[in-house]
């Protein structure tokens, strides 16, 4: 019986993969979504099974279904399944944005992300490495906002095997990092601790923008930590493939830190949903719940709480996640700023892009722009923390 569940839960995924060619895949005849349906039901199942799919695919085929839900319906129901999201994720977005931005983002998560790159000045001129990339058949677009970066359009692969990614001359990075780093203020000189850092994108970033801004970066010392050994090899990695060896990998759990001293500055990107790069992760969507996300957002209040801890008199934190649900973002800044009066929100700078803040923060919405949905939020500590009176 056990076998027979199975057995009928793998023709059922057949027949809607079927169904869902026949109704939404415009590029797929309806002939051959049948048929090759079929004939796959016919291999796995035999003729029996194959017959009745035949007839099944053929009628939805001629007929459609009766109570499909149609695209252009506004009901939170029929979105939630014409976009492949779950439902409690289509409601708790709809609080949150216009219907309009909200089709539009969703459907956007369905969308191949674009894959940008940012090029190491340290290795070589950004002219210089887009007519080299250029020259082995990738095509690329400047980005707008940010110099050191670019996006590819054709030939990821190739930029992937290029001898000049190899060498360090660029990284795969979306550019909203560079606002993230550009919120933390990283200067030669500081002690910074790149918290939960792997695989060490960030870490880097600091250093090649101060190079970009002409700066020593021989006294620049950063601690990138990570609390899995695995991960630390993939930070070491791009530390020796980049040749930042200012960087200095570190396996550490952030809730029993092994260091005493106190750091100018540090960035917490924290464990999060994922919820604002779904168009790189998809199938994060489905193994999510409110539960979890509440879970997650415990946990990054315990984080910041304990990175308060390691931050020097005068220092600045950003607090940072791929997400921008307010669970997981301005609230855990307004419940931190509550029990920490000594520290107080640093607005984004100017030289981050209007459109791009919120509030004081970072806050980029999936779909809103080309770049991944992302949250930021600089904490600067008070230089003389005042006593309270007994």
């Amino acid at each position: 019986q056990v076998q027979r569940g199975i057995r009928d839960e793998a023709l059922r995924m057949l027949l809607r993969v079927g169904v869902y060619q026949i109704l939404f895949l415009t590029g797929v005849p309806a002939f051959a979504a049948v048929d090759t349906t079929v004939e796959i039901v016919k291999r796995e199942f035999g003729k029996s099974d194959a017959g009745f799919a035949n007839a099944v695919l053929k009628a939805i085929a001629k007929h459609g279904l009766r109570h499909a839900p149609n695209p252009g319906n506004r009901n939170l129901k029929a979105l939630a399944i014409n976009t492949s999201h779950p439902d409690w994720m289509v409601e708790q977005w709809n609080g949150a944005l216009e219907h309009e931005k909200l089709e539009s983002t969703l459907r956007r998560n369905n969308e191949e992300a674009p894959l940008w790159i940012r090029f190491n000045p340290r290795k070589i001129a950004v002219v210089d490495a887009m007519k080299a990339l250029t020259d082995e058949g990738v095509e690329l677009e400047p980005c707008p906002d940010v110099s050191l970066y670019a996006k590819i359009v054709r030939g990821a692969d190739i930029a992937l095997r290029s001898p000049l990614f190899a060498q360090g001359g660029f990284s795969f990075q979306d550019p909203v990092a560079w606002w993230v780093a550009t919120l933390l203020d990283g200067h030669p000189g500081q002690t910074v601790l790149d918290a939960c850092a792997a695989p060490g994108g960030k870490s880097a970033l600091l250093l090649e923008m101060a190079v970009s801004r002409g700066e020593d970066i021989s006294s620049f010392g950063i601690i990138s930590s990570d609390l899995f050994f695995s991960r630390i090899r993939r930070i070491r990695d791009a530390r020796e493939r980049l040749g930042h060896k200012e960087l200095s990998p570190v396996c550490a759990d952030l809730m029993s830190p092994p260091w005493r001293k106190k750091f100018d500055r540090i960035l917490l990107d924290a464990p999060c949903s994922n919820l604002g790069v779904l168009r790189r992760r998809p199938e994060a969507r489905w193994s999510l719940t409110p539960e979890k996300i509440d879970s997650m957002a415990k946990r990054q209040r315990e984080l910041l709480d304990k990175t308060a801890e390691l931050l020097a008199p005068g220092g600045r934190i950003v607090y940072a996640t791929c997400s921008a649900e307010s669970e997981e973002t301005m609230d855990v800044i307004r419940d931190f700023l509550a029990r920490h009066p000594e520290f107080s929100l640093a607005e984004a700078r100017s030289d981050i892009p209007e459109s791009l803040c919120k509030q004081g923060c970072l806050w980029v919405y999936p779909g809103e722009t080309d770049y991944d949905g992302f949250f930021a939020a600089a904490l600067s500590l008070e230089r003389c923390q005042k006593t309270q009176r007994e």
